[in-house]
């Protein structure tokens, strides 16, 4: 078989390289050693191959093939040598060689290679600007020793068309440009030159004044979210009539004003003011993008797609990361800059798993935590993206979410199998633990108690030493994964059940403080998932049959309903992991699982404010991963599905974050701890 696969490629190589070299390819298949150690270290548009023989194997000739971008096959002979480098590649782009000795008349077999090159021609990545009355200063850092020189190119707002061009040294880290025109931008383009080329550009604007005239919160931003302008009245005092000038001739007026662009793409604000009698005006840029967050790239293993399943994301201390997990197959967490939009960092367990479980943020220390559907894979990951420590006596975590007490120093995690755990949030080590006998459900941190809900049971725990408290029966089924919430005077904790109920616990009394079947009408199998507190003290939730609920604090009654039947049908898996949200103003956020993924914001007495789907054609986007709700914008988080990844999306859609609780940790960082 082996002959006859060598004499077929010996034939297609023939015929179809003919014009690549003029010598007969001899017959392939005759008892000759191949090559042996074949290397291939990859270059700049090259990579270099280099191989072995045997000793007493004496070739007299080595042929080296590929096949290139256009889908045509190269060959060449080394002389003997046994190293080629092959140039000519296109960056980024994975080969595969193919090198076979020759023996006078006969040739090996052929040995085979990977290669992907990869540019050496670094671009300048910390390009920065400072500006002054008539001037700007520019620096950076030498991104390579072999850099040759830099070119610096530049213009100013009134005359796009007329570049200048400055030739820079090779050790040049800064220059100084004066006799600028003041209050005008000025756009600034620095490559860096290579002997194969130039790096791409790294780009900068400023406007040289002689004061800065104003300044931003941001200068980037989701549509319509709100960038704060404000006018430098400390270096202008005698400034007045100061107006801001936004696209659509919209005029706003006064030294701070507020606004948010409803285009996307880098958006022209007019800024003037009358400065000693004389009417000066300023051009500022903002760049908008559509969402504050949107992005599909997720690390794959052995399947089609990832996405989010019975997660929810949360954020750093600070407010300005959001952080989630995916799912399927590769358990991968990653890091988006709220600021930008970008993501900051990923990372990826070695152990591929799924992952069913809530990640938790450690308010104190940063850390992020989250487990995998394998067993004893629970980890602590730093606010950098570096493994800090796993922890390996848990089972399954397709469980509750973690909890981190309020001084930042104990995890708590409750695992499948019914073992919760006190663990040593600096060292990853066991504190304590203890077996519950059921699959945790929802943990809540009280002081110096735990509360764990389990399937049937609230049970209180010495948080430092794990000693049993109280058990009492729920009196009803607790929906897995789903948590706590907490009522505004921290009295009780509310939680999602089986069957249309939803239950609260008396944390004072450490009793049962009894249940409502608040859901049921649409189908037979009607989980509640996700209670949220809203500040007037009523409760929200959704059902996995389609029904968003609002009831009174206390249990008493339902104060209103809403059924999500898009086409006139009950639907299943509808509001399960839907982790809704609530404002300061009581409206209530959820996104469906099922038709289109709709988003609805509903006002305290159940009218529908606003809704809206992200690629409203495909319905494998469902909400499956939850949301979350800071400053104005609703992530969410969609499971995908077939050869799509899910969505994680940040939509403005205004507001202000409750200080209410919901079953994910009444903090940003999801931390489920009561302070």
């Amino acid at each position: 078989m082996k002959k006859i696969i060598n004499l077929l490629l010996a034939l297609v190589l023939t015929a179809n390289l003919a014009a690549c070299w003029t010598e007969d390819i001899p017959e392939a298949g005759a008892a000759r050693h191949q090559v042996t150690g074949l290397t291939a270290t990859p270059g700049d548009e090259e990579v270099l191959l280099s191989w072995s023989m045997p000793e007493g194997w004496n070739p007299t000739d080595f042929i080296v093939y590929y096949t290139n971008t256009d889908s045509k096959t190269v060959t060449r002979r080394t002389g003997g040598l046994m190293n080629c480098t092959v140039t000519g590649l296109a960056n980024g782009t994975q080969y595969t060689f193919y090198v076979q000795a020759v023996y006078g008349e006969n040739i090996s077999n052929y040995v085979g290679i990977t290669g992907k090159p990869s540019t050496s021609r670094f671009p300048v990545t910390d390009l920065a600007i400072e500006a002054g009355d008539a001037y700007v200063t520019l620096t950076w850092s030498k991104p390579s020793t072999t850099v040759l020189s830099y070119t610096l190119s530049y213009y100013n707002e009134d005359a796009t068309g007329d570049v200048t061009e400055l030739p820079l040294d090779k050790d040049a880290t800064a220059i100084t440009l004066d006799n600028l025109v003041n209050d005008k931008n000025y756009y600034f383009s620095l490559v860096a030159n290579y002997a194969k080329g130039t790096s791409e550009a790294a780009t900068v604007k400023a406007m040289p004044t002689q004061a800065i005239p104003y300044s931003l919160d941001r200068d980037k931003a989701a549509k319509n979210q709100p960038i704060t302008f404000t006018f430098n009245t400390a270096d202008y005092p005698t400034a007045t009539d100061v107006k801001w000038t936004f696209p659509g001739d919209v005029v706003k007026q006064g030294t701070v004003v507020k606004y948010g662009l409803g285009s996307v793409g880098t958006q022209t604000v007019k800024l003037s003011a009358t400065i000693n009698g004389n009417v000066r005006t300023w051009n500022l840029e903002v760049e908008i993008r559509e969402y504050v967050v949107y992005s599909t790239d997720w690390a794959q293993d052995g399947s089609n797609y990832n996405g989010f399943k019975g997660s929810c994301p949360v954020f750093s201390p600070d407010g300005k990361t959001v952080y989630i997990i995916t799912f399927n197959k590769v358990a991968g967490l990653y890091a988006f800059d709220l600021a930008t939009g970008s993501e900051k960092w990923r990372y990826i367990p070695a152990a591929k798993s799924n992952s069913y479980n809530m990640l938790t943020v450690n308010p104190v220390t940063g850390d992020i935590y989250y487990g995998t559907t394998g067993a004893g894979q629970f980890y602590a990951v730093t606010a950098e993206g570096q493994l800090k420590w796993t922890f390996t006596e848990a089972g399954s975590m397709q469980s509750c979410s973690p909890a981190v007490n309020a001084s930042g120093t104990v995890v708590y995690i409750s695992d499948a199998t019914g073992n919760t755990f006190g663990i040593d949030a600096s060292s990853g080590s066991k504190i304590w633990s203890y077996a519950a006998g059921a699959k945790g459900c929802g943990l809540l941190v009280l002081a110096n108690e735990l509360l764990v809900g389990t399937t049937s049971n609230a049970i209180f725990l010495n948080a430092e030493t794990g000693a049993e408290i109280a058990k009492v029966a729920l009196g009803c089924t607790m929906v897995n994964n789903t948590g706590f919430a907490v009522s505004n005077d921290k009295t009780l904790a509310y939680f999602g059940a089986k069957s249309g109920y939803i239950g609260a616990v008396n944390l004072t009394s450490r009793t049962i403080h009894g249940k409502l079947l608040a859901g049921g009408g649409n189908a037979t199998a009607n989980d509640i998932y996700e209670p949220v507190v809203a500040p007037n003290g009523s409760v929200f939730a959704g059902s996995k049959s389609g029904e968003v609920f609002n009831v009174k604090g206390d249990l008493s009654a339902k104060n209103w309903e809403y059924a999500h039947t898009p086409s006139g049908a009950p639907l299943t898996n509808a509001f399960n992991f839907a982790h809704p949200c609530v404002d300061s103003e009581n409206r209530f956020y959820i996104t469906a699982g099922q038709a289109s993924n709709v988003s609805y914001i509903f006002d305290a007495n159940g009218s529908i404010l606003d809704s809206w789907s992200y690629e409203d054609s495909d319905t494998n986007q469902k909400q499956m991963g939850g949301n979350n709700y800071l400053d104005g914008v609703l992530y969410s988080a969609f499971i995908g599905s077939s050869s799509k990844n899910g969505i994680f999306v940040g939509k403005y859609v205004g507001g202000e974050r409750a200080s209410s609780w919901s079953t994910h940790g009444g903090d940003i960082c999801g931390s489920c701890c009561v302070k």
